[in-house]
């Protein structure tokens, strides 16, 4: 931990706050924190000593001539408010070349770098350095002019992309006012000239380039973005369309920002909607992003720095920054690896993540407009007697929402897992032909691929092998079901399984079960509705098919105004085999099996396709994150059902 020695010139940063307390204690709070100094007569001490820290005196001449215990006292004091971040070092700061005139009239600018770092001055003398170039026209690009100067920044180049639509005499007038008090500020007016121009050559003599349209002009922004990459050049852009406004993401070669990903990642809108347009929003948008330019260029740090974009209400002129995470089909990072021999991967041990970990992490992308849930909360569902939540995700490929998924489980945290998990799987099932493409060749051509998503690989590869025994059954199972025998449950030891009857049981509701032909070796059951409609359903086992049946039957009856969808589609031509009786035990199912389980079933599903592999998929975001594993079953030719 620094200490403050003799030498220190120290200087209160700004925004700091300190009030007395009845017990004699003082209260601190500045931008970066808070904090308590106690003693009895701490109160004293510091109203005596904070007008002196202004940055003009040294520690060493402010205690010259105290007595010993007051020298400590002091350098007690200032060393607590130092460590916190309420005093910074006047003496290390590089010197500039301000002249007084400039300080005076961007004192607040030079105050609020003072609160975020040394050398105040010096780091908004290279701000006023940098080779700007602002785009746009209109009064939007008025904004932009008017908001750089404000800034600070005196000399830069303005470029009209229609000067019909923009006053270069409002310019030369802002250019003049803003001369009075700053004699370097010098605009240089370049107008389009034709019809195309060559952004590469534009944008090469600059540090950065500001960019507003009103009207969302995004093929002329990406021409601007792609020179900006080209060149290595800090791009910021603000645009409006329809009833909202975007500023940024910051995109430079440091930053790893990405605006196309952040454009692809908002949510579907109401195009029918007028366009809210307003001078007063543009002016809040090209303020925006000049205060991003000015803290990106003097360094200081923003969460919304990184993967961060503005949206701004026209109508309401409300807005924040919204997160946004990488976009698959724009890094282009979809790649899948053959998993040579996955029951050896099955026997490795796991690392189990804290389970909250995972819950945060669906929180993450589902709080924002740019996020890949649209929306993943409990909403108006009934929570008994299963606990429920309702994702919906956008699609990864159109900006439009899949239609809401409603999930359900013995608890709040399981169905909240649950729905974020099919989120998960229904964002990546559209990548499917780009990910099959991007397996190295194999001697037979892939007929299909099941995606699963779990926080490991066991229970990854888990959904992806029930989703394929779910979509190969759905496909045959019409043709093949005719008569099925009745199911007469004898000892229940699965307590999921003895709950979802009793559930049934307390909504007057009797289920009639049956037990259907095996699909690729793995039990069939059947359970008939209300509606009189029987529905199927397949596991890896005699218990886990009984428990999805009844966990669909008690979903259905907890809501029924909600369509809640069947793993088979729903047959009413089904009739009990005449006097077929099978009775079953129905033993309980050990989560902890589960990997043996695992291993089983893919031995049984080999028996049944000549060509089976997993792969193991690769993608933005979740490859980044490292919170999401996807698996897929990919396999070809069918040898026999």
């Amino acid at each position: 931990m620094a200490k403050v020695h003799p030498s220190m010139r120290l200087k209160v940063k700004k925004g700091t706050f300190f009030m007395p307390e009845s017990n004699g204690n003082v209260y601190f709070r500045n931008n970066s924190g808070s904090f308590r100094m106690e003693g009895r007569t701490i109160h004293q001490w510091v109203e005596k000593l904070i007008p002196m820290l202004n940055g003009e005196y040294s520690l060493a001449s402010l205690t010259d001539g105290l007595p010993e215990p007051y020298v400590e006292r002091v350098y007690e004091i200032t060393n607590a408010l130092y460590t916190n971040g309420f005093l910074r070092d006047v003496s290390i700061d590089r010197s500039h070349e301000l002249v007084p005139q400039v300080v005076e009239k961007f004192a607040s600018q030079i105050e609020f770098l003072e609160s975020f770092g040394d050398s105040a001055g010096w780091r908004f003398q290279q701000y006023r350095q940098q080779k700007v170039l602002a785009i746009g026209e209109g009064a939007m690009f008025l904004g932009l002019v008017s908001a750089l100067l404000r800034s600070g920044m005196a000399r830069f180049h303005a470029y009209m992309t229609n000067a019909e639509n923009t006053s270069i005499q409002r310019i030369r007038d802002l250019e003049k006012a803003a001369r009075e008090t700053d004699p370097d500020v010098s605009i240089e007016v370049v107008a389009k000239d034709k019809d195309r121009v060559s952004w590469f050559e534009q944008v090469d003599a600059f540090d950065a380039i500001l960019y507003v349209s009103e009207e969302a002009n995004s093929e002329e922004l990406r021409e601007v973005l792609d020179a900006c990459k080209e060149k290595k050049k800090l791009f910021i852009p603000a645009i409006c369309d329809g009833n909202t406004g975007f500023a940024g993401p910051i995109v430079s070669p440091d930053s790893g920002n990405c605006w196309t990903s952040a454009w692809r990642s908002l949510h579907e809108r109401d195009n029918t909607q007028t366009n809210d347009y307003s001078p007063t929003a543009g002016a809040l948008l090209a303020n925006i992003i000049v205060f991003e330019f000015f803290k990106k260029i003097t360094e200081v740090k923003e969460i919304h720095h990184t993967n961060h974009m503005y949206l701004l209400d026209l109508e309401t002129l409300e807005g924040k920054w919204n997160p946004y995470k990488r976009h698959p089909l724009v890094t282009g990072k979809i790649t899948a690896e053959i998993l040579n021999d996955p029951a050896e991967e099955l026997r490795k041990k796991i690392v189990q993540r804290d389970r909250n970990e995972l819950l945060y992490y669906f929180s993450e992308i589902s709080a924002s407009q740019l996020g890949i849930f649209h929306h993943w909360e409990e909403g108006d569902l009934t929570q008994l007697p299963l606990s429920q939540c309702e994702v919906q995700v956008v699609n990864v490929k159109s900006n439009e929402l899949h239609p809401s998924i409603v999930c359900a489980a013995m608890t709040h945290e399981e169905a909240r897992r649950e729905a974020g998990l099919t989120g998960i799987e229904q964002y990546v099932t559209p990548l499917k032909t780009e990910i099959l493409a991007s397996l190295t060749p194999p001697n037979y051509q892939p007929v299909s691929l099941h995606i699963g998503a779990g926080a490991t690989l066991v229970e990854g590869i888990d959904r992806a092998l029930q989703k394929t025994i779910e979509n190969e059954w759905r496909k045959q199972a019409p043709q093949c079901e005719k008569a099925i025998t009745r199911l007469q449950l004898n000892k229940m030891e699965d307590d999921r399984c003895r709950y979802y009857l009793q559930c049934l049981a307390t909504m007057d509701l009797k289920p009639e079960l049956g037990l259907g032909e095996n699909a690729y070796g793995f039990p069939v059951v059947w359970i008939k509705m209300q509606d009189q409609q029987w529905c199927g359903c397949i596991g890896f086992n005699r218990t886990l098919a009984l428990r999805e049946a009844l966990h669909f039957a008690v979903m259905r009856a907890q809501n029924k105004n909600i369509s809640i969808p069947c793993q088979a589609p729903s047959l009413s031509n089904l009739s009990f085999e005449d006097g077929a009786v099978q009775s079953v035990d129905i033993p309980a199912y050990d989560s902890q099996d589960q990997a043996e389980v695992l291993q089983s079933v893919i031995h049984r599903l080999e028996q049944y396709f000549k060509k089976l592999c997993f792969v193991k998929v690769e993608l933005d975001p979740f490859e980044q994150d490292g919170m999401i594993d996807i698996y897929g079953v990919v396999f070809g030719e069918e040898e026999g059902i």
